[in-house]
Parts: structure tokens; sequence; C-alpha cells
């Protein structure tokens, strides 16, 4: 009976398995080949229970008839595994070995069903336990000298001779591979077919006292499947310094324990013959101040090079949001480069910046060797269309959208001696690359390394922005080397926007930060001539990090709006992303505005925004519109919460809005402007131009004060025009 439950619970943890790899492992192809390969042998256990539940149950015709169903599968799952290690990792059909294992696949039939006496029971006895009888393959005099049954030659042949010639040819291809992970998956294939010979051996040497073992004889193909799933997923190299590593790591924290834990029982086992409580006491102490101790160690030298895990996000985070921008930007872009040498074992690294007339200038390297190289556009346009920023060598030969520009990117990386590719843009407008030399350690940039590049390219992209508009003094034109992250740039960065163009509209902005820099602005992007996006609104914080914070959302609003058409969706994208991958406990309050000059209409979604005023000229009034509204960052999934509002909008109509920067502000006597007076403004300037009303307001806003105003300042103001 726990034969038939080993086969069941086996076929369910190979289903749970495909699935998973299937969800998690959708990028690579040889995934789903693999996957339809485990569901294949999943299957193979559920019918080798079922023939073992027939065959306890005293049916031995259908026990025999779903038995020879299940080594007919058998000789399959063996074509179809060697299939799968001849064309990992690019499964490219090879049509000869493809009709090849045609041959085979009919030979297993003609063997398992239609040969006289190959297969003719399948039983369970109490002498024999489970059985399978099977006739000699030979007869006469030869049959006496080669005495083996068909059940074994048909083993022999799709378990042993088969895999261990394909194993041969996978040998041969390997060494013609370039790839040194590739090289090494290849072997992890092999090795599992080996421990599957062993596996199978063990079991045929242990039916001799076990005959019940037979029961589970697909078992045997256990290690083949997982060696597959482990050069699946594998994507590092495993060399001398990290098998030393991994090894020290074992004995430290799992071998030394048990050792003085085993010590420690044995010492006290004289105290369990007078009093057992204590005794079992004493151990569950020791073991608990094991374990403590053990935790503390950890902790205390979780930094250091033998016990730093592979998973390092949460160190990685620490390092790239807190770069220092007020150093010189040398020591910045050398800091930059540590962090990545001391997470990800980078040798070098490469910032190129596009001049703008077709040519890459190398505004940084680890190596101090200046050089440009003409950009080839059509890469980034791939790129981009693929929505991989980043690439790394290895993804050339896994991922079939970059078969087309697989030379070029390949002659890139050799021109550059780099094994990573990172792109730099905002939205469509290519920016520039930053390039990561080989690893140090040998190995290959993993999945793992690709997932941390992504969660923060926003931060890598700041990086690129950064030395485009401040280091490189031939872009920017005439910039002091001794500038550092002044308020100069953050406007500059700030009014870096499609401003409204339509005849319709006139529009004016206001951002004055209360110390030089800060995290509020103003946003404009053209979508089309009739469709215009705006966005006005303050990220938490001040200074430096909120203003950093300010560029990286600005770019990746643009970036999302080349990837989604669905206003509701954009902002549930940037509440993932603020709150996914800014700094923790940032948080965004503001307005996401649409503007439809074709229906003269205005939709608006508020995400925590302070006032949204319309004034309408028909009745000469102002009415504040901004309803409920939930700021970003904090929910995981606000889809369920945002919603879309609109305004109709008539010739004469005006719509503000501001952050709380004018709201709060406090007078001499301590009462605030609040939007009373706010809307008195509104309607006192509403026959100047939508610039000069901002500026206005303003003006009442510090005649009001009376002092140095503490907060930043945002005011956007659009004036509809109408068909004028």
């Amino acid at each position: 009976m726990i034969y038939i439950i080993i086969n069941f619970l086996v076929a369910a943890y190979l289903i749970f398995a495909s699935f998973s790899i299937d969800k998690l492992e959708t990028k690579r192809q040889s995934s789903s080949v693999l996957v339809n390969l485990i569901l294949f042998c999943g299957t193979i256990y559920i019918l080798m229970g079922v023939t073992d539940i027939f065959a306890l149950k005293k049916l031995n015709q259908v026990a025999l008839l779903v038995g020879r169903l299940t080594y007919v599968l058998m000789g399959f799952f063996a074509v179809f595994s060697c299939n799968y290690m001849m064309v990992y990792p690019n499964y490219k059909p090879i049509k000869f070995f493809k009709l090849f294992g045609w041959i085979l696949i009919i030979a297993s039939i003609y063997i398992v069903c239609i040969v006289p006496n190959a297969f003719n029971s399948i039983f369970f006895s109490s002498a024999n336990g489970f059985a399978i009888t099977s006739g000699m393959m030979f007869k006469g005099n030869f049959g006496r000298v080669m005495h083996i049954r068909w059940l074994d030659g048909y083993n022999f042949l799709y378990r042993g001779f088969i895999p261990g010639f394909v194993m041969l040819m996978t040998f041969v291809r390997a060494e013609n591979n370039d790839s040194k992970i590739t090289r090494q998956n290849m072997g992890w294939n092999n090795v599992g077919v080996m421990l599957s010979w062993l596996a199978f051996i063990y079991i045929n040497r242990c039916s001799a006292f076990i005959p019940d073992i037979n029961a589970i004889a697909p078992i045997g193909y256990l290690p083949m499947v997982y060696c597959f799933i482990r050069a699946n997923e594998n994507d590092e190299l495993v060399d001398f310094k990290g098998f030393i590593k991994a090894a020290a790591r074992f004995v430290i924290g799992l071998v030394i324990p048990i050792l003085i834990l085993w010590c420690a029982f044995m010492g006290l086992l004289p105290v369990s013959a007078v009093n057992s409580t204590l005794f079992f006491v004493l151990v569950y102490l020791i073991a608990a101040a094991i374990a403590g101790s053990g935790f503390l160690i950890r902790r205390r030298f979780a930094k250091s090079d033998l016990f730093r895990a592979k998973r390092y996000e949460e160190d990685f985070e620490q390092d790239i949001t807190h770069l220092d921008f007020t150093k010189t930007p040398k020591e910045i872009t050398e800091d930059v480069f540590k962090i990545f040498r001391k997470y990800t074992e980078t040798s070098s690294m490469k910032i190129l910046i596009d001049d703008g007339s077709g040519n890459l200038n190398a505004v940084y390297t680890s190596d101090d060797k200046p050089f440009s190289i003409d950009v080839d556009r059509s890469i980034g346009d791939v790129v981009m269309n693929t929505h991989r920023q980043v690439i790394f060598r290895e993804h050339l030969d896994t991922v079939v959208a970059l078969a087309g520009i697989k030379t070029r990117v390949t002659g890139l990386l050799d021109m550059t001696d780099s094994d990573a590719y990172i792109m730099l843009n905002e939205g469509r407008q290519f920016i520039g690359l930053i390039l990561l030399g080989k690893k140090t350690s040998g190995n290959a940039y993993s999945e793992y390394d690709y997932e941390m590049f992504n969660k923060y390219y926003s931060n890598l992209f700041v990086v690129g922005y950064y030395v485009k508009n401040i280091m490189n003094e031939s872009v920017v034109g005439t910039v002091n080397r001794e500038i550092r992250m002044s308020g100069q740039i953050i406007t500059s960065i700030q009014e870096n926007m499609d401003l409204i163009k339509s005849k319709k509209v006139d529009a004016g902005y206001l951002m004055i930060p209360a110390h030089n820099i800060g995290g509020e602005f103003v946003d404009m992007i053209r979508l089309t001539d009739t469709r215009h996006i705006f966005i006005i609104g303050a990220l938490s914080g001040k200074g430096i990090a909120a203003s950093m914070n300010m560029v990286i959302l600005k770019s990746i609003i643009r970036t999302y709006l080349a990837e989604t058409t669905d206003f509701k969706k954009l902002v549930a994208k940037v509440n993932f992303f603020i709150r996914d991958s800014l700094p923790k406990g940032t948080f965004f309050s503001g307005i996401f505005g649409l503007m439809d000059f074709s229906s003269d209409t205005m939709y608006y979604i508020n995400c925590g925004s302070p006032a949204l005023f319309v004034y309408t000229r028909a009745y000469n009034n102002v009415i504040e519109v901004q309803g409920e509204g939930h700021i970003l960052g904090f929910v995981k999934d606000i889809l369920p919460y945002l919603k879309v509002k609109k305004v109709q909008l008539a010739k004469g109509d005006i719509v503000m809005s501001m952050t709380d920067g004018i709201l709060d502000t406090r007078s001499l006597r301590g009462d605030i402007f609040g939007k009373t007076r706010t809307q008195t403004a509104l309607m006192e300037n509403s026959n100047f131009p939508a610039e000069k009303m901002a500026k206005f307001a303003y003006d009442s806003l510090v005649e009001f004060s009376s002092k140095e105003l503490e907060n930043d300042v945002t005011m956007l103001v659009m004036k509809y025009l109408g068909d004028e």
C-alpha cells in the first residue's frame, strides 16, 4: 500500500513543480519543453500507481494492460528526455534525431505490446511481492549463453544505452558551446542521467531483498528530472571559491552545531537514568543556546564575504538609493561602481551618453580609458520594443525577442569587454548605456541580478541623467566642475515637459521651492494633437532626496506611457512603483489629469490633492471639484480605489490646482492662507494670462505671509479659450 501512496505523492510533486516552473520561468525557451517533460513523467507515476492498485486487487489482466501502457510511456519518456538534452538550451529541432526518436518510440510499442512473452503478467504475491514476468530474448544455445529477459533488455536499451549515447553527444556539444553557463548546465543534465543509472541499479539490487520495491520502479527517473530542473533554473557558475564558501557555511551552520549537540547529549546521557525530565530539559536548553548563538554569529558577520547572501537586495537598495549627490561627479560615479563591484562582482563599468549626433561618448570608465563608439539606434529600438532595458550576454542565446540583434549586441559587448548592457531611456528618448564588465569570479550575471537591475532601474537612470546633464560638459555647455546637485539642475529637469500648445488652452505654472530644491513638480505630456496629460503634486520629503525621487518619478511616468494607454492603469502602475521601488515611506499626493480638446473635457484622478478649483465664467463662480482621493505609495493595489472624474469645459473656464504649500502658509498672526483666499486670487486675476495668474496668486501669498516661506509652492493654471 505504501508504494501506491509513494507513486501518487511523487506524481503530485511533479505536477506542482511543473506549474511552478511554468509560472516563474516563462522567459526561458526550454521551460515549456521541460514542463511538458515533467508532466509526462508525472503521468508515468500515476499509471504505475494505478497498475499497483489493480495488481493488489488481483485484477491481473487489467494490471497487465495498464502496466504495458506504463512501460511504453517509460520508453517515450526516455526518448523525449534524450531529445531535450540534445536541443538544450535553444530547442532547435534536429531532423535526424527526430526521425531516430520515432523509430525508438515504435520499437518500444512493438517490444512491450506485440512481442510474444515480452510482458506476460503483472501481479502481487506473498512470496515474490510485486512481480513482472517476462520471457527470454534469445533461445537455443545462444539463449543459454545470453540469459536476458525482454524486460531487462528493454530497461537496458531505454534506461541505459540510449541515454548514455546521447550523454556522449551532449559532452561533444558542450565543448563546442561558447557559454560557460550553458556548458555547465548541459553537464548538470548529464549528471542527472548518471544519477538515474545509479538509482535504477540500486532498485534492481534491492529487489532481491525487497521484491515490492519494483512497484515504484519509475522512482529512478527522479534524479534526472531534478537535474533537468536545476540546469534550467541555474544561472551561475559553480567555481572553487563558491564551493569552499558553501562548504564552510555548511560546516559552521550545521555540522558543528550537530556535533556540539551530540557531545552534550552523550555527556548528559547518565542524567537520563536518574531524571529523564531533567535530561530532556537540559538537552532542549542546550539546543536553544546553540541555535541562538548561531543566529547571533550569522547576524554579526552577515556582511562578511563568507556569510553574505547572494540575495543582496536589501543592502543594494540601501546603497543605490542613498547616493550622496553633494559629492563631485567623479566621486559619485566611483561610488556607483563600488556598489556594483561589492554586490555583483562587476570587474569594470562604463557609462556612455548619446551626444545627439549618433555617437556614444564615455563620460565615465572605471579604468579611466576614454573612448567613443558609433551607436546603432536600431538596437535601442528593438530593446525598447521588447521592454528589456537590461540585457545580459547569456540572454542572447535564450531570449527569442533578442535574436534579431544578437550579433550587434554581442559585437558591442565584445568591443567594450562587457557582459551586461543597461539601456537608459526616457520613454522613447534614448539617453545612453551603462555597460558592466565580466564578473571577477568568472561567473555570469544571474537572473537575480536581472531582477535587481530592473527593480532599481530608475536609480540607474538617475545616474545616467546626472552624468548627461552635469558631468558631460560637452552636452551642457558651460558647467563648472565644482557645481553640486544644485537647484539649477533640478529646475532644468522640472521644466523638461511638453507644454500645452493647443489654441484652446492657455497653461501656466509656478514652482518655487522653499529651500532651493524639493520634491514638488508640474509635468505636461503630449499624447496627440488633441490630448494632453498633466500632473501636479508633491513627493514626501525635502531637499535632495525628494528632488531625486521627483526626477525618477517623472522619468518612470513617461516610460509607463509607452507601455499602457489606460489612464487609470497608468496611475495604478505609478502607485506600485512608488511603493516598491522608491525608498520606503515615500508617497505622492497630487492630481493626474487628461485634457481632451476634441470633446472639451477634462478627466482627472485625485491622488490626495489638497485642492482642484474650476472657475466657471457662465456663473462667475469658483467651485472645488477634486472629491475623494487616495495618496499613492501606501496601498499595494490601488486600482479598486481609483475613480476617474470628468469636467466639461466651456470657453472662459479656468482650472487651478496647487500643492498644500499655498493653502497651509501662515501669516505672522498665525492665520492660514487657505482655500477661500486662493479662490479670491483666482477670481480677481481671471482676466490675465494663465502664467500671470499663477504669479499674481503667489504675490498675494507672499504679501499675506509677510515672511520667508517655509513650504514649497507649486501651482498649475489652465484657461480654456474654446475656439479662440
